[in-house]
């Protein structure tokens, strides 16, 4: 965040939000563990301070041994590091924290829709210097975050951007090729 924008209602709300671990580099066992959403809020939940299953059960509106149970498989994943243990009324209380929130993946395979849940398609071009092209990014990662974060509630959605230079000389829709730009216009 930029020190001339004021933070968002959801990094108010949610200063977990501010937490920004660099991207993690996952293999393919930890991609399959992150493909569910509930696993997506829960390290988001844990992004800020360590929390017990209980806590971030509370945190989500989930049942404990839910999330229990998600958690340990993202602990024994290697996507999560215990902090701390506490011992609280004969109980072993572990807490947890995630060790990023923006994962890349070895390779990628896509998100394949049935055409009947197809909900929306997005293409576009862009001209943008390095730094536009930064900000653009950053952008886009504070808005997926943000929704990732949020308690929501209803049937879950697969989100994929992909963004990438277009060549130089590949046919524009007229038929010339393109070429960069006069960087003095």
């Amino acid at each position: 965040m930029s020190d001339h924008q004021s933070p968002s209602p959801d990094t108010q709300l949610h200063p977990e939000l501010l937490h920004t671990a660099d991207t993690l580099q996952i293999t393919a066992e930890q991609d399959k563990l992150l493909e569910s959403s509930l696993r997506i809020k829960i390290m988001h939940a844990l992004a800020g301070e360590a929390l017990t299953s209980k806590q971030v059960a509370d945190k989500l509106g989930k049942t404990p041994g839910n999330i229990h149970y998600h958690i340990a498989k993202l602990f024994e994943g290697g996507l999560l590091e215990l902090v701390r243990t506490e011992a609280s009324g004969g109980i072993i209380q572990k807490f947890y924290r995630s060790k990023a929130t923006l994962f890349r993946a070895e390779s990628f395979s896509g998100l394949r829709f049935r055409e009947d849940d197809l909900v929306e398609r997005f293409t576009t071009r862009l001209t943008l210097s390095d730094s536009e092209l930064a900000a653009f990014q950053e952008e886009m990662k504070q808005l997926i975050t943000s929704w990732e974060s949020k308690v929501t509630h209803g049937a879950e959605y697969g989100i994929e951007v992909s963004l990438g230079r277009i060549a130089n000389g590949h046919a524009e829709a007229g038929g010339e090729p393109q070429h960069d730009a006069d960087p003095t216009d």
